[in-house]
């Protein structure tokens, strides 16, 4: 069914996906996604037939799957990524993100053609870093601070004995925050930007809610996530295990500030109690110079073109909403 040379993307209907799928379209390869939520598919920039429902628990599915396509290099995007929904179901977090990993794993190693596999797992595997020891590196221990990041560190783990045996080429990736269109307001940059659209739009009260905006953190545009995800297609390390972020923390205040300077209402910022969790690490930094010099890679779009784009996507969305 697949070219001599095949990618497949695990979990290609969410947010990164469409903007995976665009990046790797200059490749000579063919590229399949699979999908979980059928109404979520980038039909337009994939074909139909090259999408697949999966249900990465589902172990005979998996290996059917695997056997038809016969992947020779896998992108595992798949997964339960929102924190708060991997805290309130546990055991459904629990087997997504580590026994659908594991099916996936086997699947590929039952193929005796050692695939490249790519492991998308995160920056939170590191926990609750102190400023005083400096930028994250990738050899820090990993002890993750909620259950979304145990359920990464745990997948990463179980995917390194197929990387021992031979029996899957495997890199992890560890991306931190990432942004841009199209992506859910459950995450912080997505939400301010669409609470300052409404506002825009005459929708809402001229007041935007927000919890602790006194932190700083690494924030990437997801655009320049996917060429750094291209490039371990190119140049790929077998057994490397790599941050990937912009090297840079901005404050979530500049973020909101920025986001409201780009309405011409008075805007009112008011911190909502629900909202508002202290965080116990004011500023995260990374370091990702291994990716780097693996790669060359390096981000090219500026956070203010970012969070402009972010903000004029909600605002041609909500345009278009009934009143």
């Amino acid at each position: 069914m697949a070219s001599a040379s095949s990618i497949l993307i695990t979990g290609a209907e969410g947010f990164v996906g469409a903007y995976l799928i665009r990046e790797l379209a200059v490749l000579e390869a063919s590229v399949y996604g699979t999908y979980f939520i059928p109404e979520a598919r980038h039909l337009d920039v994939l074909p139909e037939d090259h999408w697949f429902y999966c249900d990465l628990n589902d172990r005979e599915a998996v290996f059917s799957l695997v056997r038809d396509l016969r992947p020779t290099f896998v992108y595992h995007l798949a997964g339960i990524s929102f924190v708060p929904m991997a805290e309130s179901n546990r055991p459904r977090a629990l087997a997504t993100n580590v026994g659908g990993t594991l099916n996936l794993l086997e699947a590929l190693a039952d193929l005796e053609t050692t695939p490249r596999m790519v492991l998308i797992s995160s920056g939170e595997v590191y926990g609750k870093v102190s400023e005083e020891r400096g930028p994250m590196r990738e050899d820090f221990p990993l002890k993750p601070a909620n259950f979304y990041a145990a359920t990464k560190a745990a997948s990463e783990k179980i995917a390194w004995p197929f990387f021992e045996r031979g029996e899957v080429a495997l890199a992890i990736l560890r991306p931190f925050n990432h942004i841009g269109p199209g992506q859910s307001p459950t995450f912080v940059v997505s939400d301010f930007a669409r609470q300052v659209a409404r506002i825009t739009l005459g929708q809402a009260e001229p007041v935007v809610h927000v919890g602790d905006i006194d932190v700083f953190r690494d924030f990437t545009d997801v655009r320049d996530i996917v060429r750094g995800y291209r490039l371990c297609y190119e140049k790929f390390s077998p057994g490397g295990i790599f941050n990937i972020a912009s090297g840079r923390v901005v404050a979530i205040r500049k973020i909101l500030e920025t986001l409201i300077s780009f309405s011409d209402k008075s805007i009112e910022v008011v911190r909502d109690p629900e909202r508002f969790r202290k965080a116990e690490v004011r500023k995260l930094q990374v370091d990702i110079s291994r990716f780097k010099e693996a790669t060359g890679w390096s981000t090219k779009i500026p956070i203010e073109q970012t969070l402009r784009d972010v903000y004029e996507n909600w605002l041609q969305k909500l345009s278009k909403e009934p009143s």
